[in-house]
């Protein structure tokens, strides 16, 4: 998180800080503004994104091995020995 509003930080508050005069006082509070709402957009989307994946592992592992029993065949790698040893028999 920290590597992103350095990132904002360098690339659109840093140059409102270089225009002088009147100019460069409106464009500090128009582009401070935009620098706040992309901050926080950040990382609300990210910690959104966080509690989705969290929930999303939760619904995968702990809810799914409810119904998985293990029955079934046992797994067999895909190998040629296997498939000419068939054969012969």
């Amino acid at each position: 998180m920290v590597e992103l509003s350095e990132i904002l930080w360098t690339k659109v508050l840093h140059y409102a800080l270089i225009v002088s005069g009147y100019g460069g006082t409106a464009a500090i509070y128009l582009v401070f503004a935009f620098w706040v709402v992309a901050t926080v957009s950040i990382l609300v989307l990210m910690e959104g994104l966080s509690a989705f994946l969290h929930t999303l592992r939760l619904h995968w592992v702990e809810f799914m091995s409810k119904f998985y029993n293990g029955l079934g065949h046992a797994f067999l790698p895909f190998s040629f020995n296997y498939i000419m040893e068939e054969d012969v028999d």
